[in-house]
């Protein structure tokens, strides 16, 4: 938190709107606009006709949607779709926040979700990666005080893409310590063929059924069933590639007793079946075209 507080000191923008600049390279999210708000006193309430992404870097505030009273505590992301009618501000202690702002035509909206930038049961979320977080808002700020920054808008779409990428993903430092969840999935990817059931997996970290469904869905963005069946066929689809296992053999290691059943799920995960995938995607067929230049 103190981090994201000294950063936010230090930024300023010249260039706000982005849409004006021909890009090169489109993206699927192309930037409408951009601001950084230092000390934002103002309560905002209207409707929205664009799609936009707040990063609040320091302080506190409220945040008001359908109704729907919630509450907003640096770092984090509030979102604001088209056609929400919102209202939302700082609060106490000093009535002030530092927010980051990217505006986006209301017609990527559907792109976001689709994509899982957005999810419709949580217009706010926190910060997961503070430290890339702070470090893509200095490059971004870096470009925005370019004074030809128009030569730089794709990489201010991909940059502003990667920030918000980065509030979803946790930190990738392979030293750091897994949480509960973390290590619960370990366990669950241990055997894959018998896998620990959710509730024994929750007593053994001392949580009630209910928290250890919410945090995981929290972590890993879906239901403890739904995440083994994706373990599952990721690892298959691995296996298929880098082995050359049956297909039969491949299903009972990841734990599918039914070799139809793997089958139809396979297809359903990758829209091939196990055999034409290992066709399509088998590392010796890619070895096989690679040419070496003395």
């Amino acid at each position: 938190m103190r981090g994201m507080e000294r950063l936010s000191k230090k930024l300023d923008f010249l260039t706000k709107h982005w849409a004006a600049f021909r890009r090169r390279f489109p993206s699927p999210f192309p930037l409408v606009s951009a601001d950084l708000l230092m000390g934002k006193r103002a309560w905002i309430e209207t409707v929205f006709e664009t799609c936009n992404f707040s990063l609040i870097l320091r302080g506190v505030g409220k945040f008001v949607r359908a109704g729907r009273e919630l509450d907003v505590v640096a770092p984090c992301v509030i979102t604001q779709w088209p056609g929400d009618h919102l209202r939302y501000g700082p609060t106490r202690p000093d009535g002030t926040w530092d927010e980051l702002y990217f505006v986006y035509h209301r017609r990527a909206f559907g792109t976001f979700r689709s994509m899982r930038f957005l999810d419709p049961e949580r217009p706010i979320w926190p910060i997961a990666n503070l430290e890339a977080v702070g470090i893509g808002v200095a490059e971004f700020s870096a470009l925005a005080r370019c004074p030809e920054a128009g030569r730089f808008a794709d990489r201010a779409d991909r940059l502003a893409e990667r920030l918000l990428l980065e509030t979803w993903l946790p930190p990738a430092t392979p030293t750091s310590r897994p949480s509960e969840m973390e290590k619960a999935a370990m366990e669950i990817r241990a055997d894959l063929t018998a896998p620990p059931h959710p509730d024994e997996l929750a007593h053994r970290h001392g949580l009630s059924r209910t928290t250890f469904r919410r945090r995981w869905i929290e972590t890993f963005g879906v239901p403890p069933a739904r995440w083994l069946q994706q373990a599952r066929i990721a690892e298959a689809r691995r296996l298929v590639v880098e082995t050359t296992l049956s297909i039969a053999e491949v299903a009972t290691r990841c734990g599918f007793n039914d070799a139809f059943y793997f089958s139809r799920c396979f297809r359903s995960a990758t829209g091939l079946s196990p055999r034409d995938y290992r066709t399509t995607f088998r590392l010796e067929r890619q070895r096989s075209v690679v040419t070496l230049v003395p």
